[in-house]
């Protein structure tokens, strides 16, 4: 499997939030690594940390901007957060040294679900409602 590979284009103009974005691209690729001397418990444990930290973020971001949709929004993040850690204790009740091909797939997706497609619409809502952009010119058309 290959790393993430962050890409402007996914940025949603709002720093704080991007920058967690591209962390999470990081921590997620550290979490992928066959050979990383690290636990992956360990790596997995610090994803989680970050999710908690930007989940939290995320969702006071969309309280102060009444993002029509962050009342769903925050139950994806609890869902996913709640999958994270069971598969961390999934991980530590099993003795297993790595992520099975089919998890990595499934994080992997989620990240390009959730991250990229769903905070995409709250980037696009705040840009066009509370920034007055234009959807055309999001893309440079």
């Amino acid at each position: 499997m290959t790393d993430i590979e962050w890409r402007e284009g996914w940025a949603l103009g709002i720093d704080l939030l991007d920058e967690q974005h591209r962390q999470m691209v990081v921590l997620l690729n550290l979490l992928f690594e066959s050979d990383n001397p690290v636990p992956v418990g360990e790596r997995l444990d610090d994803l989680i940390a970050h999710l908690r930290r930007h989940f939290h973020t995320e969702e006071v971001f969309l309280r102060s901007i009444d993002y029509p949709d962050a009342e769903e929004h925050r139950r994806e993040h609890a869902i996913q957060l709640a999958e994270f850690i069971d598969l961390r204790r999934s991980l530590g009740r099993s003795g297993i040294v790595e992520l099975e091909m089919g998890d990595r797939e499934a994080i992997r997706q989620w990240f390009f679900d959730h991250v990229i497609a769903a905070d995409a619409r709250f980037g696009l809502y705040y840009r066009e409602t509370l920034c007055g952009q234009p959807r055309a010119g999001l893309d440079g058309g």
